[in-house]
This record gives structure tokens, sequence and C-alpha cells, in this order.
């Protein structure tokens, strides 16, 4: 389900230019738990959701082994569009895509964000830390006009690249989704 007000004719940035579709978040409106990734890939792209390829399938085995399942919990991206190459977006591309994502935060009204690398990361908490140093962390924020508990893993991909950072990002979620009262203790409620 889409969330929040989308205009899938938006042209605010040259992202628009390339993508095939516009990609919105999805996942229940009533979700307690939101995560944010960066950009649509190629797949998302083509498919119009966001995390239906390699990386959305590493993300949905991390929630499916904490004992939650993909439709329990809502998916979207800082940016709508595709950047070209698959190269993360531009800090001015995110800020004028920014009002779509405010939008689905508002509506979804989730307990819990989770912030999936260090892009998200990045523009969630106005800061140029290293992945390194955020990855694990907890930090309570106000996003949307409302307090949320913030939790920065890795992104999904780097998982893919980097086999070491697969068990931490697993962790992660599993935290993710017990602090947003999806599942206790690795079991679905």
């Amino acid at each position: 389900m889409t969330c929040g007000k989308i205009d899938f004719r938006c042209t605010r940035c040259r992202l628009s230019k390339g993508r095939t579709q516009v990609v919105p978040g999805n996942g229940p409106c009533d979700s307690r738990i939101f995560f944010i990734g960066e950009a649509p890939g190629k797949d998302e792209d083509l498919k119009g959701q966001p995390f239906v390829g390699r990386a959305g399938e590493v993300l949905n085995d991390a929630i499916e082994r904490a004992g939650a399942r993909r439709d329990q919990v809502f998916v979207g991206n800082l940016v709508k569009c595709r950047p070209t190459d698959n190269r993360r977006p531009r800090r001015e591309e995110i800020e004028k895509c920014s009002m779509f994502l405010e939008s689905e935060l508002r509506e979804v009204s989730p307990k819990v964000v989770c912030a999936l690398g260090q892009t998200a990361a990045s523009y969630l908490l106005n800061t140029r830390d290293k992945m390194s140093d955020l990855a694990g962390k907890e930090i309570p924020l106000a996003i949307a006009g409302k307090k949320v508990r913030l939790f920065v893993t890795f992104h999904p991909a780097a998982c893919l690249y980097q086999r070491k950072n697969l068990k931490r990002f697993q962790e992660d979620i599993r935290r993710c989704l017990e602090a947003a009262g999806v599942v206790k203790n690795g079991l679905k409620k």
C-alpha cells in the first residue's frame, strides 16, 4: 500500500529524466516501523516498488529471521526516482524529494525509523559521521513533527558486498522490530 502524497509526474529534480517510474514507499500505513533506504535501483525502477531486488532479498530475509513479515513493515527511500548508474542521490536531489518522504512519515507515523545505510543516516541525522561510527546506534529524534526512535544499520546492499556486515545487519533489524513492538524477542506478536 502507498501512503502519503506522492506526485507520480514529479519533475522537481534531474532524476525524473532517467527514471522508468516514481517508486513510492510501500507497506501498511499504520506500520509501527519505517525502513528508509537511499534510492530505488534498477529492479525497483522497473517494478515500481522499493527493495525488490537483491538488496530487498537481504532485507526480507533479516525481517523473516527476526520473526516478522515484509507486509508488516513500511519500506521507502529518501528519493523516489532511480539515480543513473545506481549512484548515491545528491543532497539537492534528496532535499527536492524530501516533501514526499515527510508526507509518508506523517501518514505512517511510525514508532521506530530504521536508516538503512550511510546516505539515509547522514541525511536524517544531518551528520558526516562514518557508517562504522553510526551502525547499531539508537538515537531519539523528531521526524515529521513526532518523536521517534531512530536506529541506524548498514544498507542491505552493503551486506552483499561485505558479508562480514550481514550478521550485525540481521541483529540490528531484529532490534528495530523488537523496539517497534512488531516482534518480541524474535517472535511475532
